[in-house]
């Protein structure tokens, strides 16, 4: 008897509908609360207490180097960040 083989549809592009993450440096931190300026220059942009914690990040410092995903700011304040991660060292 012939084997059945099943084929499994697999989606190379699954994370094209993703957006790329910005880089930037952390300028502040007050504990709470910071900002960054992304490499692509712009407005700072607002790095959260909530974000970092679902990031598993208890703190920053300044001059770090971090990877986000830029959020539209409304009602007159700055762009925020969500997806936040530490940037990995250059090599």
């Amino acid at each position: 008897m012939p084997e059945l083989t099943q084929h499994v549809q697999t989606n190379i592009d699954a994370k094209a509908d993703e957006r790329e993450l910005d880089c930037g440096t952390v300028l502040s931190w007050n504990g709470r609360y910071g900002f960054a300026r992304a490499d692509r220059s712009g407005p700072d942009i607002y790095l959260g207490q909530p974000e970092l914690a679902r990031a598993g990040i208890p703190r920053l410092e300044i001059g770090l180097r971090v990877c986000f995903e830029v959020c539209r700011a409304t009602l007159g304040r700055k762009p925020w960040a969500a997806k936040i991660r530490l940037a990995e060292a250059p090599a």
